[in-house]
């Protein structure tokens, strides 16, 4: 379990991360194995440096000092000898400068710089002390060579002295200083060998650690873009399969992915939107089922769905179906008093026409029938005035609700302009897709031309750009669904221009009528004058009579054509259900 939570990815904490949270996440786990393997090379780098430069500026010149020591000390003893031996004075001389000064420095600075590499060790010191005996055996050579006289063949007098001295002590002196040499020559082997020991093992140890945390970067990678892949092209086929859906006109749609990320939002969001879209279409459709049916009782069924830019539909549906059944209840009560009034006007034409066939018979009863008569009949004249002015009204409303299905003809266009903008959204969309296609093989080179170590970003740029593809023939299937939703547009189009067909008939009817009652008003006026002229004069009762029977019978019979009308007006008003 430890192994696998090192290598893979938290399959659930990564379902509920955000994009970009997945993505930082996982290169913060490979930037972290990525730095234990470069911290263990700088290490495994570091050490080996460390390790031959120590070898090579402690060890090496430890090496070359003592050397040194032990030449400078075979060197003494060799010109100590040549000082005893030689019968020539000057050379004797040289030969002594050389040990006695030369040498003797030589052996100094030897013994100062192995202390500054070895510091102040027992071996050190007894070298240290071994150049301070032959310092002093030195002295005492020089000494005993100023003491000696030369000979006549050139050798000191003192020559058995020197031998016996050379022999006894200062030869013994120099092979302990040769051996202490060589006792250190061992020493800084044997600590030069330790030492590329250590160097080794931890060089070859920090290497195995960094091709172990290289593989596990590496098998880490692999799984990581497994599981990248995963977590991404999962939500974009789901919401793919949504658009496709969606596509074909199905709005029922159900999105099969759940989780916190942005792509679980994004295709949560799609379905919802898909959701309110297919409920308000069909509240649409319901809402003009019934207003294509006659039923101006309601606006939109459900007007709590339509919610931010939907809102405008709403008020406009409840705008004309408001409209409309004001107008038709308008219309529908000025019907009922144009009947009103022409069953009225036909029952006082009957009564003017029985009257003057009673006045043939009885003038005296003239003055009152012809009083009722022009009362009647200014009662009809008033009753007209008042019908022609509500059919001026119902005129005006219909022209009112004409106008308001001219702005919801304008409101379709604007739905149409704004569909038309989605589409160009969509070509947007393609475009980018397109773009990001060309990005992808872009990518796709670069990691050619890195090599091995871009392979996995290749697999990712192929990745891209099929999901750019995919993306493409989205928006191909988002055109289709836009130029759907314009030729179903266009069909709603169709429909409102029907409906304001039938108003504008429904307007011809009520300006039909509004000319009747106007003829109706005109025929009451003329009436009343002529009840006047009745009561103007009594002389002219005979031919008032004639006058006023004929008259009657024009007033029936126009009364009982206009009640016919009335009827027939009714009728039609009445196969709108109104509010």
């Amino acid at each position: 379990m430890g192994i696998k939570s090192l290598v893979m990815l938290d399959n659930e904490q990564m379902k509920n991360m955000k994009v970009e949270k997945k993505f930082g996440h996982t290169f913060k786990r490979i930037y972290t194995y990525l730095f234990i393997v470069i911290a263990l090379l700088l290490a495994t780098t570091i050490v080996t440096f460390i390790g031959l430069n120590s070898m090579t500026n402690n060890y090496y010149q430890q090496n070359t000092y003592q050397g040194l020591l032990r030449i400078h000390n075979q060197n003494f003893g060799k010109s100590a000898w040549m000082a005893v031996a030689t019968k020539d004075a000057a050379t004797r001389q040289e030969e002594i400068e050389e040990f006695d000064v030369t040498m003797i420095e030589n052996l100094k600075d030897d013994v100062a710089n192995l202390k500054k590499y070895r510091g102040e060790t027992p071996l050190v010191k007894a070298l240290d002390q071994d150049v301070q005996n032959l310092d002093r055996l030195g002295s005492e050579l020089v000494q005993m060579f100023s003491e000696g006289k030369e000979l006549a063949d050139g050798q000191l007098d003192n020559f058995d002295e020197l031998y016996a001295k050379m022999h006894e002590e200062v030869r013994p002196a120099v092979a302990d200083a040769v051996q202490n040499a060589r006792q250190m020559t061992v020493n800084v082997t044997t600590e030069m060998t330790r030492m590329s020991l250590i160097i080794r093992i931890i060089f070859f140890v920090m290497i195995g650690l960094s091709v172990v945390f290289l593989f596990l970067l590496i098998v880490f990678m692999r799984n990581a873009q497994k599981q990248l892949t995963h977590s991404v092209v999962t939500p974009v086929n789901e919401v793919a399969k949504v658009a496709e859906m969606m596509s074909k006109g199905q709005l029922d749609v159900n999105v099969n992915y759940d989780a916190q990320d942005e792509l679980g939002t994004l295709a949560r969001d799609m379905e919802k939107s898909t959701l309110v879209s297919k409920r308000i279409v069909d509240d649409i459709s319901l809402s003009l089922d019934s207003i294509a049916s006659g039923d101006f009782t309601v606006g939109a069924a459900n007007p709590e769905l339509y919610l931010g830019n939907y809102s405008p539909i709403r008020d406009a549906m409840d705008t004309i179906t408001n409209r409309l059944s004001n107008t038709m209840n308008d219309v529908r009560e000025a019907t009922d008093r144009v009947s009103q009034g022409a069953s009225n006007m036909s029952e006082g034409s009957n009564e003017l026409a029985e009257g003057a066939t009673d006045q043939a018979a009885a003038v005296e009863e003239l003055t009152a029938s012809v009083a009722t008569v022009t009362e009647h009949t200014e009662q009809l004249a008033s009753t007209s005035q008042k019908g022609v002015e509500m059919s001026m009204n119902a005129q005006q409303e219909a022209t009112k609700g004409a106008e308001k299905m001219d702005q919801v003809t304008e409101a379709m266009s604007r739905i149409t302009a704004s569909s038309k903008e989605i589409a160009e959204v969509a070509s947007s969309i393609e475009e980018i897709a397109s773009q990001t296609k060309l990005l992808a093989l872009n990518a796709s080179i670069e990691a050619a031309r890195a090599g091995e170590s871009g392979r996995g970003f290749a697999v990712v740029a192929e990745e891209i750009g099929e999901l750019a593809m995919q993306s493409n023939e989205a928006v191909q299937r988002t055109h289709e669904l836009v130029d759907t939703a314009l030729s179903e547009i266009d069909k709603g189009n169709a429909i409102v221009k029907e409906t304001q067909g039938v108003l504008m008939q429904v307007t011809e009817a009520v300006n039909n009528l509004a000319e009747m009652m106007r003829e109706a008003g005109s025929m009451a006026n003329e009436q009343a004058q002529s009840m006047r002229e009745i009561n103007g004069g009594i002389e002219q009762i005979s031919g008032v009579i004639q006058n006023n029977s004929a008259t009657a019978q024009e007033s029936s019979a126009v009364s009982n054509e206009l009640t016919e009308q009335s009827h027939s007006l009714h009728d039609l008003v009445s196969q709108f259900k109104v509010r």
